[in-house]
């Protein structure tokens, strides 16, 4: 009968039961312009992360799609004296420049536009902040800090443990900019937005520092393992749970006072909102 075939197809993994399942096990693929159908590939992808990804912002959104060679673009203007906003996608090669024809969003359905995108957006703040989501990405992080003595084994580190990493690198080779994606909780953090100790700054002087500079750097990257493993628990059901909230301020050279300053208005804010109440 056919339910005995469908057993059987099942445990042997001949063939998935249904259309459903058929989607939904098989992991996003990369966007790949010699294959053509452009358009077919990039509306696979970005609909699945604009529906399943917990992002905070498009630049987040945005760094996300490249890791699938997609391009995203957003354009401001004036049409008929009428002001417009929207999406540019686009196909991106391995050295990340487009190619191929440009997309508005509006082709691939409303929920990847912007106004959809950005309850999206607010939607996944308050689930990152709700379920602590972001605890786990920060442990996973400092420990790979920790273990790795470059760049590529700490790429490695964290792809074992369900994590991507998009660093932006200048043509100096200064790292300007870092992006991480779990890809077991589906959340996409900025690494500023985890915590200082997580900023780009941090990883320039990790991964290019040499001499005192680098040992600095390893000293921290155990700090801050040591500080999760102390007082995780303690923390595990705190609204707190930023880094900035267990670690001091450093005040050692190379430290990221534009990070400093929008700590304390953070916290300022925050004595502010209680009074309030």
């Amino acid at each position: 009968s056919m339910d005995a075939c469908r057993e059987l197809e099942q445990k042997y993994g001949l063939a998935p039961a249904d259309k459903k399942q058929r989607q939904e096990g098989l992991p996003l693929k990369a966007v790949r312009y010699e294959e053509g159908d452009i358009k077919h590939q990039i509306a696979n992808v970005i609909r699945s992360i604009a529906r399943d990804y917990h992002f905070q912002s498009l630049k987040e959104y945005e760094a996300l799609l490249t890791i699938y060679n997609i391009g995203m673009e957003e354009v401001r203007g004036e049409a008929k004296g009428k002001p417009y906003q929207g999406l540019i996608y686009s196909a991106l090669n391995d050295k990340g420049e487009k190619v191929g024809s440009l997309f508005k969003s509006s082709l691939f359905g409303k929920p990847v536009g912007i106004p959809a995108l950005e309850k999206r957006i607010e939607k996944s703040a308050e689930i990152i902040k709700n379920k602590g989501l972001k605890e786990r990405s920060k442990k996973v992080i400092a420990s790979a800090m920790r273990s790795s003595k470059n760049r590529q084994d700490f790429e490695k580190t964290l792809e074992k443990q369900g994590m991507g990493v998009l660093f932006r690198i200048n043509e100096q080779g200064r790292i300007y900019g870092v992006t991480f994606i779990d890809h077991e909780q589906k959340c996409v953090f900025n690494g500023s937005r985890l915590g200082k100790e997580f900023s780009a700054n941090v990883f320039n002087d990790f991964f290019n520092g040499s001499g005192q500079k680098q040992e600095q750097s390893d000293h921290k990257a155990g700090q801050v393992f040591e500080t999760f493993e102390n007082v995780s628990r303690e923390r595990e059901n705190s609204d707190m749970g930023g880094i900035f909230d267990i670690l001091p301020i450093e005040t050692q050279e190379g430290e990221d006072f534009e990070a400093e300053a929008l700590m304390r208005r953070l916290k300022k804010k925050k004595k502010k909102s209680i009074r309030r109440l």
